[in-house]
C-alpha cells in the first residue's frame, strides 16, 4: 500500500482547495484529510470483504473503488446526494465506484460499525458494477436487501423493529419501497428490516446461488421484473404476497401476542407458574426444616 499527498481542485462534493493524502491497495483508493484518520485498516477490511465475494469481483471491469472519508458532518452532509443513501455515516456511487463514509472516531462504537459501514457499502457497489445494464430499474428493497445480505449486517433494532410491525399488523408491499424509502427515521429503519428480511427469506427458500444467477441476468441485459422470475419461479407480486405471508409463519409467537386474548391469558398464566413454582419451593424449604427438627443429634443419643 502507498500513500501519497496531493491537492484537489475539481473535486465537486468537497472544497475545492482542501489538501488530502490518499493511501492505495490492490482494490480501493482512500481520500482522507492530513492527520484525521489512519487509513490503513480501512484498507485492509475493505480487501478482506472483496475477497469474500468472488461470484460479483471476477465479474467487474478493472478499475479501483474510491473511499473518501469525512471529518466533518458539514463535509459528509454535502456529498450524501447519492442514489444510494444510508442513514447518518455512509453512502454508496455505484456506477463511478466512489463511497463516502464519515470518520469511524466520530461514530459509536467505531471499529465495529467502521467495519459494517464498510461491507454495506461496497457490496453497493459491486452489485452495481455487475448490474449497470439494469441497475436504475432494480427495487430499491432488493439493493438494500442483497447489500445488508452480502455484507452480513447484524442490526439487532432492525429485527425489533420488524416484529413490531408484524405485530401491529403494519408491514409494508415491497412495491411501496420499490422506488425509495420512506423520509422518516422510523419509516426508513421498518424499510431497511423489511428488505433485510426479504432476501434472506429469497435465500431461505431458493438458495444463495439464485442471487448470483440474478445478476447475471441482469448483466447480459435483462430487465428485473423478467430475470427475478425466470429465475425464482415467481413474478414480484406473488413473491411479494408470499413474503408476507410467511411472517406469521416464522414469527408465530409474535402472531399470538398480536391476539389481546393470548397475551392477557398469557400474562396471566405467567403470573400463575410464577405463583406454583414458589409456592412449591417454599413448601419443600418448609418441609426440610421439619425433617430437621425431628432427627435426634448424636449429642444427646444415650
Amino acid at each position: 500500500m502507498k500513500i501519497f499527498v496531493f491537492f484537489l481542485f475539481l473535486l465537486p462534493i468537497f472544497s475545492a482547495t482542501a489538501t488530502w493524502e490518499s493511501a492505495e491497495s490492490t482494490h480501493f483508493r482512500v481520500y482522507y484529510r492530513d492527520g484525521t484518520v489512519d487509513p490503513m485498516p480501512i484498507l485492509q477490511s475493505a480487501e478482506d470483504f472483496y475477497a469474500e465475494l468472488p461470484e460479483l469481483t471476477n465479474r467487474m471491469p478493472a478499475g479501483m473503488i474510491d473511499i473518501w472519508v469525512c471529518d466533518t458532518q458539514k463535509d459528509f452532509q454535502a456529498s450524501v446526494h447519492a442514489p444510494i443513501q444510508d442513514w447518518a455515516v455512509g453512502c454508496a456511487f455505484p456506477l463511478s465506484r466512489r463511497i463516502v463514509i464519515q470518520n469511524p472516531k466520530h461514530i459509536a462504537l467505531a471499529k465495529l460499525q467502521l467495519t459494517q459501514v464498510l461491507r454495506h457499502e461496497i457490496a453497493h457497489v459491486l452489485f452495481g458494477q455487475c448490474t449497470r445494464k439494469a441497475v436504475r430499474e432494480i427495487p430499491l428493497w432488493f439493493i438494500e436487501g442483497i447489500a445488508i445480505y452480502l455484507a452480513d449486517e447484524w442490526v439487532p433494532i432492525r429485527h425489533e423493529t420488524l416484529l413490531k410491525h408484524i405485530f401491529s399488523k403494519s408491514i409494508l408491499p415491497l412495491h411501496q419501497l420499490a422506488g425509495s424509502f420512506p423520509s422518516s427515521h422510523a419509516g426508513a429503519d421498518l424499510a431497511y428490516a423489511q428488505s433485510q428480511d426479504a432476501l434472506r427469506w429469497l435465500v431461505e427458500v431458493k438458495g444463495r446461488d439464485v442471487l448470483f444467477a440474478i445478476i447475471s441476468e441482469l448483466q447480459a441485459g435483462s430487465n428485473f421484473e423478467a430475470a427475478f422470475e425466470t429465475i425464482v419461479g415467481w413474478d414480484l407480486a406473488t413473491y411479494d404476497t408470499l413474503w408476507r405471508e410467511s411472517l406469521s409463519a416464522r414469527y408465530r409467537w409474535a402472531s399470538l401476542f398480536s391476539n389481546s386474548y393470548f397475551f392477557w391469558g398469557g400474562l396471566g398464566g405467567l403470573a400463575l407458574l410464577g405463583y406454583l413454582v414458589c409456592r412449591n419451593r417454599r413448601q419443600r424449604h418448609l418441609d426440610k426444616l421439619a425433617q430437621q427438627e425431628e432427627t435426634i443429634d448424636a449429642f444427646f443419643r444415650t
